[in-house]
């Protein structure tokens, strides 16, 4: 919801058939699952249609190659060998089978490991890639907590964002507020390009002190008009707006794979299970580490808490 608001556009990673119009066809007939995915998205068709969310950029380029890069290397590269057990090994060995995958954990939130870790990792590296910016919830889990502690904390701001609202109010907000949304979004993207190019925390003094002021604009200039975004007729999606904090840590490339590990060992010191973790060792000390064409590149991530207080 942050990112539709506030991104100059929002990119994000769409299950999709690939092939002829009969073999996409022929997919989705046979992924209920994923019938009833795109259905929860419906409610998201207006974005769509006005550009602001999209799968793939301008050029076509898309994070499916990514996502695959990155479970290649949950199931072969030995830096994470430990994960390997939560490797889905014919995930992409069937086009229906993977939409189904897919779809039933993005409809569940995510609970399968298998698909949730190369899927996140997958994003971050189109993101790198591309020289973009991802959108994080607030760390929850073990992974995530431990994720954060590879990143660096390059830039904080408050500011209010829909916790709930209809694409229509969505984009009425964003032409209304365009002004001040283009300002902050021009700001971040400039630290994003200083990030980028390896630039430290002092040659980011200016870029963030940008930040810091067209947030306090946006943020102003919402609640001057909340009440008027909210209006609308009774049968409408009730709006509801919330005071969150944005946080942005520049974190390596692989991070999410890595806070993997740090969470599978937290765990198996947590259950006892130091003779299991040495077995597993063995048997994967064999692997080899997978060149990475992105090297050290780091991705700058916004994440998002939002906050029990309304804006009004």
């Amino acid at each position: 919801m942050a990112a539709l608001l506030l991104a100059e556009r929002a990119v994000t990673f769409m299950p999709s058939p690939r092939g002829s119009r009969e073999e996409i066809e022929q997919a989705a007939a046979e992924s209920p699952e994923y019938v009833r995915f795109m259905e929860t998205w419906a409610w998201s068709m207006p974005l769509w249609k006005d550009g602001l969310l999209g799968s793939a950029l301008d050029d076509g380029d898309d994070a499916l190659g990514d996502l695959h890069t990155a479970w290649t290397q949950l199931a072969g590269d030995e830096r994470y060998a430990s994960l390997r057990p939560l490797a889905r090994t014919s995930l992409f060995e069937c086009q229906t089978e993977f939409l189904d995958v897919i779809s039933r954990d993005l409809l569940r939130g995510g609970p399968d490991p298998g698909v949730s870790l190369p899927m996140a990792a997958g994003i971050d590296r189109f993101a790198a890639r591309r020289g973009l910016m991802v959108m994080r919830s607030a760390p929850l889990s073990v992974a995530q907590k431990a994720e954060q502690k590879l990143g660096r904390r390059v830039f904080a701001f408050a500011a209010p964002m829909f916790a709930q609202a209809s694409a229509e109010r969505i984009l009425r907000a964003r032409e209304i507020l365009c002004e001040e949304i283009d300002e902050l979004t021009l700001a971040m993207g400039e630290l994003n390009e200083l990030v980028i190019q390896g630039s430290e925390p002092g040659d980011e003094r200016d870029a963030v002190a940008r930040i810091e002021l067209a947030a306090r604009a946006y943020a102003d200039a919402f609640v001057s008009v909340a009440e008027f975004i909210a209006s609308g007729e009774r049968d409408e999606l009730h709006v509801i707006d919330r005071m969150a904090t944005f946080t942005a840590v520049s974190l390596p490339v692989d991070a999410v794979l890595r806070s993997g590990v740090s969470a599978m060992r937290s765990l198996s010191r947590q259950r006892g299970s130091s003779r299991h973790a040495a077995a597993q060792a063995a048997a994967t000390q064999t692997l080899p580490v997978l060149a990475d064409t992105l090297g050290s590149k780091r991705v700058l991530s916004l994440v998002v808490k939002p906050l029990g207080e309304r804006v009004r």
